[in-house]
């Protein structure tokens, strides 16, 4: 696709995540406008000229400039009010994750973009890794028979400092705040809608700087019959420095992959092994897609709806911490 007819990107943040995007963003669309904006006006000039970009004063000059879509990078305390600023103001959002702290503040978003008829997404790049392809190219083509159950684990002892670890902020612990890349993961694993969701963490004394939790382990029925569970954690400490290994079970066999999609080993109806190396994140899918699809006027993936849902497993496991019973999605 020839580089023209461009958006102009205008980060509302600048802190790290602002910082990856727009590297990743200006290496595929070398002819791209990006803008920058953040309560310090210095951050934002200091990012300008990183990126021969444009620095506003403030978000409101930002929400007010001639800038196609708003990307949201800021701790998602700050997302429900910026998204709708920028809403109004006729500018497409994107917000990187997780959307929000609850669902009243996500749906104040959704009202906000379907009143002034702007698209709207979540910077959620877990959507596009390449190995989930690969998975259920074997699960449609009947390599292990029938899925069965999903065993997903994420675990590693993280260094968390900041705005992590202030409860208001956060509002909520490490399974909304890095854990719905997991349970983005292991949704699209399912290929099935969520239904109804069991947590369990541990009862147990120790020293922690996350409010919330830092560990947390939950069951998830699909409405295709099968079921899955996530263990996460910010605290359980793992010699490989976050990789670990997770597996589908079928009936005719299993898949076996590293967490972050590494590798995958299909063993039932047929062998397979593959590696994915080559964007195994998914962040450069991702923005391919955003910005292809805006040029095309096609939809945005993933649409508001996957992560609503996504986020209503996350406020209903947390529930269930309380209530020690499965609660509906």
């Amino acid at each position: 696709m020839k580089q023209d007819n461009l958006p102009f990107i205008c980060f509302f943040g600048c802190g790290y995540i602002a910082k990856r995007h727009a590297k990743i963003i200006q290496k595929l669309y070398p002819g791209i406008r990006l803008g920058f904006s953040s309560l310090y006006e210095k951050d934002a000039k200091e990012y300008a000229a990183q990126f021969n970009g444009i620095a506003f004063k403030n978000y409101e000059e930002a929400a007010q400039s001639d800038c196609d879509i708003a990307f949201i990078t800021t701790p998602h305390a700050y997302h429900k009010d910026l998204a709708i600023l920028a809403a109004n103001n006729k500018k497409h959002v994107i917000v990187e994750k997780p959307a929000t702290r609850n669902l009243k503040e996500f749906d104040a978003i959704v009202k906000a973009v379907t009143k002034n008829n702007v698209r709207f997404t979540v910077a959620e790049n877990y959507y596009f890794k390449p190995f989930l392809k690969t998975i259920h190219k074997h699960i449609t083509n009947g390599s292990i028979g029938k899925p069965l159950y999903i065993r997903l684990t994420k675990h590693n002892h993280d260094t968390i400092t900041g705005w992590r670890t202030d409860a208001a902020l956060m509002g909520g612990g490490a399974l909304l705040e890095g854990g719905c890349h997991w349970v983005n993961e292991l949704v699209s694993l399912a290929g099935a809608t969520p239904v109804a969701v069991q947590a369990i963490k541990a009862d147990v004394a120790y020293q922690t700087n996350i409010p919330f939790e830092d560990t947390i382990h939950i069951t998830v029925k699909f409405d295709n019959g099968t079921f899955g569970t996530l263990f996460h954690s910010w605290f359980v400490s793992n010699t490989f420095k976050g990789m670990a290994l997770s597996k589908i079970y079928g009936t005719e066999g299993n898949i076996t992959f590293e967490s972050n999609g590494l590798f995958t080993i299909v063993n039932g109806n047929r062998f397979a092994l593959r590696f994915s190396f080559s964007d195994f994140l998914g962040f450069g899918a991702m923005h391919r897609s955003f910005i292809d699809n805006y040029r095309t006027q096609q939809p945005w993936e993933p649409d508001y709806l996957r992560i609503r849902k996504e986020l209503a497993l996350i406020e209903a496991a947390y529930r269930s911490l309380k209530t020690h019973k499965f609660e509906e999605i």
